[in-house]
């Protein structure tokens, strides 16, 4: 699962049905751990309570929001905003968070997990430098792109599909530099940390760039925040400083090319467009689902577009749809996943086997929250997936968190 995150167009069909593979393996491997989970129940061998689901109650309060906008919506429309609502708005939270932090019972199983993602984050790295190299079709702008393979494109073919994945990668291949102590395997993974980071860039993904900028100076703030005067200070600073005059200049070009002009255009009416919607019913919204639907009413749109486009940004696809009721309760949902992460950190950071790990799953949560800010992968496992795994270290590093840590500390 956690090596197919990623690849959302690859999927298994059949007839009209049809399904990304890595939801159909958490849908098998999720309906075997309920069945495990009540055995284990009925046999008194392993208690299932509210601890077995993290956030439960910001969840839920962000699927009641869901429902109660159903009042909103036409009934011949009806089953298709309930089905929304149970796929994906409560899909990415069963299997994709209450998964992983429950089946991952141990930091071998988390280490083996990062080390899986960490292979396909170097090979998606490579294919990102070949696709640079060696453009798969004509471009205006020469970028790291996803590639074909046997004559399907498994992550898509948008540039930023290939840079979400390197903002939570990234991180996890610093989590396992940190842990390494063989010198040879902590260069592979410093290595691999930085291609991805580089190949970041040459996808020249807006959001990718901002994702990264947001983790550097959390990484900054929270791991070397006592040193801001010395690296700020030296050598290294000012020749920084001196590489960004040229890199802003660059960066202004390319903000002007006809490309980028035109897709910051289509998200300004996607931005206007939701607005339109958001006023419409303020506080409950139009419905789960309902912003494709209602973007194809729009003559304005379609005849500039043709299509309609998912809205880019969770908050201008919370707002029309769920109003400002399922915006805050969404924003309480990830607000409560930072606070349990920080606050987990400050009361280990004394513990630098703890803290790195903890550290890393920081950064990883911030670079894909930041990337949805702007993209469209806010109910998909590029957003949930590191959440997901990120609780499930703090579990083992933090016990407060919950009651339910299961590690042997002597092996820990």
């Amino acid at each position: 699962m956690a090596f197919l995150y990623p690849f959302n167009y690859l999927e298994a069909s059949y007839d009209k049905f049809n399904v990304p593979l890595v939801d159909l393996i958490a849908l098998v491997l999720f309906i075997t751990w309920v069945i495990r989970s009540l055995y284990l129940h009925l046999e008194n061998k392993q208690k299932i309570s509210l601890k077995n689901f993290p956030a439960w109650i910001f969840m839920l309060f962000f699927i009641g929001a869901g429902a109660v906008s159903l009042l909103n919506v036409e009934s011949s429309a009806l089953m298709a905003s309930v089905k929304f609502i149970l796929r994906p708005m409560l899909f990415f939270y069963l299997m994709f968070v209450i998964l992983p932090f429950n089946i991952i019972d141990s930091f071998k199983k988390l280490y083996n997990t990062l080390n899986v993602m960490f292979v396909l984050g170097v090979g998606l790295a490579l294919m990102g430098i070949w696709s640079f190299i060696f453009p798969p079709y004509y471009v205006e702008l020469r970028r790291a792109v996803p590639l074909s393979v046997f004559g399907y494109y498994p992550l898509g073919t948008n540039h930023n599909l290939l840079a979400e994945v390197f903002v939570a990668l990234m991180p996890f291949a610093l989590i396992l530099f940190w842990r390494e102590k063989d010198v040879f395997l902590k260069n592979i993974y410093l290595l691999g940390a930085f291609l991805m980071g580089g190949v970041n860039l040459l996808t020249l993904s807006r959001a990718g760039w901002l994702a990264l900028i947001f983790q550097l100076l959390i990484l900054l703030a929270l791991k070397y925040k006592g040193q801001f005067k010395k690296i700020f200070s030296s050598f290294f600073s000012y020749l920084l400083l001196a590489l960004l005059i040229p890199l802003a200049y660059l960066v202004y070009q390319f903000a002007t090319t006809g490309v980028v002009i035109g897709a910051t255009l289509n998200r300004m009416q996607l931005i206007e467009g939701a607005l339109f919607l958001f006023r419409e019913h303020p506080f409950i919204g139009n419905g789960p689902g309902t912003f494709i639907s209602a973007l194809e009413g729009m003559r304005w749109y379609i005849i500039q577009y043709g299509e309609p486009l998912e809205a880019h940004g969770f908050i201008f696809k919370t707002l029309p749809e769920l109003g400002i009721l399922g915006t805050l309760a969404f924003l309480a949902l990830l607000v409560y996943i930072f606070y349990a992460l920080l606050k987990g950190y400050n009361n280990i950071k004394l513990k630098p086997q703890y803290a790195n790990l903890v550290l890393g799953m920081i950064l990883a949560v911030v670079g894909v929250v930041v990337f949805q800010v702007f993209g469209t992968g806010y109910y998909m496992a590029k957003l949930w997936l590191p959440i997901g795994l990120a609780l499930a270290s703090l579990k083992f590093c933090w016990p407060k968190f919950t009651e339910k840590i299961i590690y042997d500390k002597r092996k820990n």
